[in-house]
């Protein structure tokens, strides 16, 4: 009974764990990224690790590929969000990179949700449980890579350099280099 409390245990301490969400009047920190990239690791790490663990069926043993998929996964999303984070303090705009972590943990959530609910209906006419775990592993580590591809878009549609006129001190006009953003 304790092997399998562990494994639910782990998952809900690492869901338990939320990144804090710059609100509208505080400029966002680099670890705000960490906190997400902490999260989508997490969550794709372990589905990850489902799939070693389920390669040779499901036993009690099993449940050790998905801790080291949780750990493994999270550290590197964290240092990815970090990473993320500091290349834009260094770049000087504001929250660019961002969009990457949030879009990912989005997405991850949102896969898991919906390949649950395609492995919930796959396991009724099946009698198979397991296929609701494999709905969301595959869900989570999809809605992954699309949230993050798409934060990478995101990204740099609100944020580019173009050419804009200023105003000279003598009245003439010069077109310099200048960051437009929709923020």
């Amino acid at each position: 009974m304790t092997k399998r409390i562990l494994p639910v245990l782990c998952m809900l301490a690492l869901l338990g764990v939320s990144p804090r969400t710059a609100r509208a009047d505080q400029a966002p920190t680099i670890f705000d990224n960490a906190y997400q990239g902490l999260l989508v690791g997490g969550l794709a790490g372990t589905a990850t690790g489902y799939f070693f663990a389920r390669q040779d069926g499901w036993t009690s043993g099993d449940w050790k590929p998905l801790v080291y998929g949780a750990g493994i996964g999270a550290i590197a999303g964290s240092t990815i969000g970090l990473t993320l984070g500091i290349v834009d303090m260094a770049q000087d705009k504001p929250h660019r990179h961002g969009y990457v972590m949030r879009d990912g943990l989005l997405g991850a959530g949102f896969g898991a949700v919906v390949g649950g609910l395609i492995g919930g209906l796959t396991a009724i006419s099946t009698k198979k449980g397991e296929h609701i775990l494999l709905g969301g592993s595959i869900g989570v580590l999809s809605g992954t890579v699309l949230g993050m591809t798409l934060g990478i878009i995101e990204g740099q549609k609100k944020s580019r350099v173009a050419i804009v006129p200023v105003a000279q001190a003598g009245g003439a006009v010069a077109f310099l280099p200048g960051v437009v953003g929709n923020f």
